[in-house]
C-alpha cells in the first residue's frame, strides 16, 4: 500500500546507506536507520551521541560533514528528518558561522545559511553557484507571495521596493541550467509583477 511519507523514509534509507561508508559518521547513519524504522527515541539518543562527538571535532571534519549533508538534503522529501533541530543548532549553524570567518571568499556557507542577504552574497562570490541562484529566486518569490497573498484587500510591505527585488530574481534566471526551472520561475515572477502593478494602479 502506498503511504504518503514513503518518500521521506526512502530519503532516510538512501542517506543512511551513504553515511555508513564513512566510519566516523556511523552514528549519523544509525540515526537515519532507526528513524526510518519508526524508532524515534532510539534514533535521537544515537543522534545526541553523534552531535556530542562532532562538537569537539575539527573544523575541517565538521565542514566536510555539513557540506555533504546539506547537499543531500537539498530538494529532498523529508529533508527536515535529515537535518533535525538539535543537529542544526549544535553542529550545522555553528560550523557555517565559523566557515564564514575561515573562508570569507566561499559562497557555500552563505548558500546554506540562506535568506536574501546571504544568498545574494553567495551569487556575488560565485556566479556559477546554481544552488544559491535557485534558492535566491525562491527566497524572493516566497517573500513576494507573502506580500501579495491578501490582494486585492491589502498589501503587506512596500510594493515598489518589491518590484525592484523581483527584478533581481528575474536577472538571476539566466544562470539556471534547467529550462523548465527558468520557465516556471519566469511565469511566477511575471504573475507577481502583474499583481503588484495592478495594486499600484488601482489604489
Amino acid at each position: 500500500m502506498w503511504f504518503w511519507r514513503d518518500s521521506y523514509f526512502q530519503t532516510l534509507k538512501d542517506v543512511a546507506a551513504e553515511a555508513s561508508r564513512s566510519p566516523e559518521w556511523a552514528d549519523y547513519a544509525a540515526y537515519c536507520t532507526e528513524h526510518e524504522r519508526g524508532l524515534r527515541r532510539q534514533a535521537f539518543a544515537i543522534l545526541d551521541r553523534f552531535i556530542s562527538r562532532m562538537e569537539s571535532a575539527s573544523f575541517a571534519e565538521r565542514r566536510r560533514f555539513v557540506s555533504w549533508l546539506l547537499h543531500r538534503a537539498d530538494l529532498r522529501d523529508g529533508s527536515h528528518m535529515l537535518v533535525p533541530h538539535p543537529l542544526r543548532k549544535r553542529v550545522i549553524d555553528p560550523t557555517l558561522a565559523e566557515w564564514l570567518q575561515v573562508e570569507p571568499a566561499s559562497s557555500e556557507p552563505h548558500r546554506w545559511l540562506g535568506g536574501y542577504e546571504h544568498l545574494k552574497r553567495a551569487i556575488e562570490l560565485d556566479a556559477a553557484d546554481e544552488i544559491a541562484r535557485r534558492r535566491f529566486i525562491s527566497c524572493i518569490l516566497g517573500s513576494i507571495d507573502y506580500a501579495t497573498h491578501s490582494l486585492p484587500y491589502g498589501y503587506i510591505g512596500e510594493p515598489r521596493g518589491d518590484l525592484a527585488i523581483l527584478a533581481e530574481a528575474e536577472a538571476a534566471l539566466p544562470g539556471l541550467s534547467s529550462e523548465g526551472d527558468r520557465r516556471c520561475a519566469a511565469a511566477e515572477i511575471a504573475e507577481q509583477r502583474r499583481l503588484i502593478e495592478d495594486y499600484l494602479h488601482n489604489r
